[in-house]
């Protein structure tokens, strides 16, 4: 499932219902959906198959988006894998938190051969 709504067309309202804990992060998504993030990240590969579950670029907003909420440690990310607004900027779903360590690893592993092939 995408989604179609950008994540700054979503309407704020005061209110508890349908209250995420994570409401102040909405104008840091719309930031990086006006900067085209996603869009950017969508070309990093990071020797998965493209049409992956969860592509490396949607990893890495996840880490960011985390990291911005306070998640110090992975394990931090559960409290966010069920939050609605971050799964409408995912794209639906977001991550189990397990995944998240291995997914580091693949990069580690990935990211020598991305500096052979750019030249560095």
């Amino acid at each position: 499932m995408k989604s179609t709504t950008t994540i700054s067309k979503i309407k704020t309202e005061f209110s508890l219902q349908n209250a995420t804990s994570c409401g102040g992060i909405k104008i840091f998504l719309a930031f990086l959906e006006k900067i085209k993030l996603p869009e950017a990240m969508c070309s990093l590969s990071g020797g998965k198959a493209r049409n992956s579950l969860f592509p490396v670029y949607r990893i890495l907003l996840y880490l960011i988006v985390g990291w911005m909420l306070g998640c110090e440690r992975i394990f931090h990310f559960r409290r966010l894998q069920s939050d609605v607004l971050l799964r409408r900027f995912l794209g639906g779903r977001c991550p189990h938190h397990s995944l998240l360590y291995k997914e580091l690893i693949r990069l580690v592993v990935s990211v020598p051969l991305w500096l052979t092939n750019c030249g560095g």
